[in-house]
């Protein structure tokens, strides 16, 4: 079981705001905001949010909190736009993993940029939006948008469990194809019922990438589009060695 404490902590809100354009509001819920450059005051790149260049940090927005991908631990804190260029981002909390250094700094440095109020600004062609927020010491992180699953398969899926077979797909498709097979679990998070049978999953998993020696059981999100079913990657719940 994961234990949080508090990351980021924040005044309350002004009970006098003005309402946030639906525009704003829409975007930032409808997209996952990759890190793409942070800069200080001077203009200096902000080195320990950068950690691994194989995983950037990023943020998802849904029913008024912010969560943090990317990150060793997983950090969520609230947040309100006080009008379409303002963020107020209030009580955040964060597992409390163990991280070696350059994941351990990134995580308190996220944390401790996301407190307060931000400047918040989207620009860009639709399908391709840039997100900056700029806090009041200067700061600044610059986002890239890409659609969220929810938005692209228009509803927000169904959550399932599924363990990846370390064996080769025999299936004719290429590379993602995997062997799979559904697994449930109780309210407390123990294993229940009888595995499925195993079956290729042709498209394999979005954002999931087998790992040799390696057998895995997933939370998924599945989606259903034209009759085909799509599924998300949302977290590794067992890893199991097979070498």
């Amino acid at each position: 079981m994961s234990l949080y404490h508090p990351a980021v902590a924040s005044a309350p809100a002004s009970p006098s705001v003005a309402t946030p354009t639906p525009d704003t509001a829409t975007t930032l819920v409808a997209y996952k905001w990759q890190l793409a450059s942070a800069t200080d005051a001077a203009g200096q790149s902000i080195a320990a949010l950068f950690p691994t260049p194989d995983k950037p940090l990023g943020l998802q927005f849904a029913d008024g909190r912010l969560g943090v991908t990317g990150g060793c631990n997983r950090l969520n804190a609230g947040y309100q736009l006080l009008d379409s260029a303002q963020m107020q981002v209030s009580q955040g909390m964060s597992t409390m993993m163990a991280c070696p250094p350059p994941l351990a700094n990134a995580d308190a440095a996220i944390a401790k940029f996301l407190s307060g109020t931000l400047q918040v600004n989207i620009e860009g062609e639709t399908g391709a939006p840039q997100l900056r927020l700029a806090a009041a010491d200067g700061n600044t992180l610059t986002f890239s948008g890409t659609l969220t699953p929810e938005t692209r398969f228009g509803g927000p899926g169904m959550r399932a469990f599924l363990e990846v077979s370390p064996e080769p797909c025999a299936a004719p498709s290429a590379s993602p194809c995997l062997m799979v097979r559904d697994r449930h679990f109780d309210e407390q998070g123990l294993a229940s019922g009888t595995p499925g049978d195993w079956r290729a999953l042709a498209e394999g998993i979005e954002g999931y990438t087998p790992v040799a020696g390696e057998q895995h059981v997933v939370r998924v999100k599945r989606f259903e589009q034209a009759g085909t079913e799509h599924f998300v990657l949302d977290l590794i719940i067992e890893t199991r060695t097979t070498q």
